[in-house]
């Protein structure tokens, strides 16, 4: 079977038994060729690349651009309707009339991806400025009442000139750049079949880590900094936060 027929059928699959996925690489695909329509000598854009962690897994990123502005990390969600969520909620919520889709909070989310990018590049990328950015496609409606604080989190419309708009006070060199891209380029898995295994690893350890996370949870510690879960009383009712507060905002 040729490669063409090959991708063809590998899509139609995903379409028809993981449409959740299907509408994930939509929405990339639109971010990808929007971040090319950029200059090219300028930047350099990498997409779908799995950053090996020091736990073993890996770290899934939408895609990397880098500018002479610095590193862009950009987190890519295409769901339906209205957008809500906070900086400090678990999950944040697609709600598309009565129904509603809830999904990881994507600025941890890419804080994590940020920290692998940092790890895996170690001196390679010192003293670079690093931009968290989640971009939500174009059937969303973004209704966040509270300011985000670490990241920009952007309508599709919005992201060039955010990205325009970010300060180059101190220009990122054409050989740093492209030292970068030849550390991160040796990540990309070109063969299809090995791509599908690594998707397939990625996923799996995915659900190991919030089946653990929700163990942890249950028995009332911090997953995040290891800490004591307690119970506190907000204005929508009671939840559990981190006792180390303020310096872990964790809550569940």
């Amino acid at each position: 079977m040729g490669t063409f027929l090959a991708d063809l059928l590998d899509t139609f699959k995903e379409l028809l038994f993981n449409p959740a996925s299907f509408k994930g690489r939509v929405g990339e695909k639109q971010v990808s060729r929007l971040l090319q329509t950029l200059e090219a000598e300028t930047h350099i854009l990498l997409n779908d690349l799995y950053i090996p962690k020091e736990n073993g897994q890996t770290s899934q990123i939408d895609h990397i651009f880098i500018s002479t502005k610095g590193i862009f990390v950009i987190e890519t969600k295409n769901y339906n309707g209205w957008i809500t969520g906070t900086e400090t909620s678990p999950s944040w919520t697609a709600i598309n009339y009565k129904h509603r889709s809830y999904f990881p909070n994507p600025v941890w989310q890419n804080y994590g991806h940020i920290k692998a990018v940092k790890e895996f590049l170690g001196d390679a990328a010192a003293d670079i400025p690093f931009y968290s950015i989640v971009v939500f496609c174009h059937n969303a409606t973004l209704k966040l009442k509270q300011p985000i604080k670490g990241a920009d989190v952007v309508h599709i419309r919005d992201l060039l000139p955010l990205i325009v708009s970010k300060p180059s006070d101190n220009p990122l060199t054409k050989f740093r750049q492209e030292k970068i891209r030849l550390l991160l380029s040796k990540l990309y898995i070109h063969d299809r079949q090995a791509r599908k295994i690594q998707s397939d690893n990625h996923i799996r350890n995915i659900k190991s880590t919030m089946q653990e996370r929700k163990l942890q949870i249950a028995n009332n510690i911090c997953p995040r900094c290891g800490g004591h879960l307690i119970t506190r009383i907000g204005k929508g009712g009671s939840f559990k936060g981190c006792s180390n507060y303020p310096k872990c905002r964790f809550i569940a």
